[in-house]
């Protein structure tokens, strides 16, 4: 796939003209509640249960919903996979790592994004239910280019946590990377690159991968010490619920601009890549590195694995906005 010049140069354009106006912004008060005007469906793998040979739990992926060719991921489990009544399933599962839905909204000021997990429970093949909570990795990226290139992404680690109480809007734990040199989506080589040429169809796309290679936020924080821009919070009437807030303007980045960063990516992470440097995950691993939840042949993998390897403990989901 050949990259769209004219967007990637807007977006090239979008992160310059950010940093020239970060010298003069001001710090803003925190969030309103937040507004949503799109919202994005995602596969569910915590209500799969099945009782397997040995009288035990598993959970397997639905069909069609973990693509590591496109690098969308329904991984919500353990590593290890095991066939059992013809169903291959892994034998925890993580409700708080696996994403129903996802929403999207703005206003004049802020960017706001919801990311709903399907409880609070890790589940084991015994049966019990222990309430963790939303303790992990949530985040999403955006990018005016389809495979990603010259985008943000932005995460709220263990919002739960974090800032106290976690209902109201708070900056900690919260962080912005960006890519400056347009290597998500495979690094700028000779040959077919793009969102579904993987290592394995190119060996060259990992070669100086380096993602999201710059901090922009930190802690919400611009630069660390800068004006406070980005806030998250759990839901006050759903706590299965993390909402994200992100003040673009204060970023010096119009609303036209912000609208024109119209394909989304939403992630939920315990463990596996956490790496803001190893986007995007399917041009860090071949297929063999990275597993595969799916069946395959002889009790494995579609892959030949034993289930999940490098990406494991983790669920994305995908969306792509009105370009109007």
């Amino acid at each position: 796939m050949r990259r769209n010049q004219k967007s990637l140069a807007s977006n090239r354009s979008l992160w310059c003209g950010s940093a020239i106006a970060l010298v003069a912004a001001a710090a803003q008060a925190q969030p309103p509640n937040p507004r949503y005007q799109l919202s994005f469906d995602d596969c569910v793998t915590s209500d799969n249960r099945f009782v397997g040979q040995d009288g035990q739990f598993q959970w397997d992926v639905d069909a069609g919903c973990d693509i590591y060719q496109v690098d969308l991921y329904e991984r919500p489990t353990t590593q290890t996979f095991k066939l059992a009544n013809g169903r291959f399933g892994a034998f925890e599962c993580f409700e708080y790592l696996d994403i129903v839905q996802a929403k999207v909204g703005m206003d004049s000021r802020f960017l706001y994004v919801s990311i709903d997990l399907f409880g609070r429970d890790h589940l084991t093949s015994d049966g019990s239910r222990i309430e963790k909570g939303l303790i992990e990795r949530y985040g999403f990226r955006m990018s005016t280019d389809p495979d990603g290139r010259y985008g943000l992404l932005v995460v709220a680690d263990q919002p739960e946590v974090k800032n106290e109480p976690n209902t109201v809007f708070g900056p900690l734990g919260t962080f912005a990377h960006i890519d400056t040199n347009g290597d998500v989506g495979g690094a700028d080589r000779e040959g077919p690159t793009g969102l579904s040429v993987t290592k394995s169809d190119n060996p060259d796309e990992a070669d100086g991968l380096n993602g999201y290679d710059t901090v922009l936020i930190s802690d919400g924080r611009i630069g660390g010490d800068g004006p406070r821009v980005l806030w998250v919070r759990l839901n006050p009437r759903d706590n299965t619920v993390v909402e994200i807030a992100l003040d673009y303007r204060t970023l010096g980045i119009s609303q036209q601009q912000l609208r024109r960063m119209r394909y989304l990516e939403f992630e939920a992470i315990k463990g596996g890549p956490k790496d803001p440097q190893n986007y995007l995950w399917n041009d860090k691993y071949t297929k063999r590195e990275a597993g595969s939840p799916n069946r395959g042949r002889n009790g494995l993998s579609e892959f030949g694995t034993q289930g999940c390897e490098n990406i494991y403990e983790v669920d994305t989901a995908r969306g792509v906005t009105d370009p109007n």
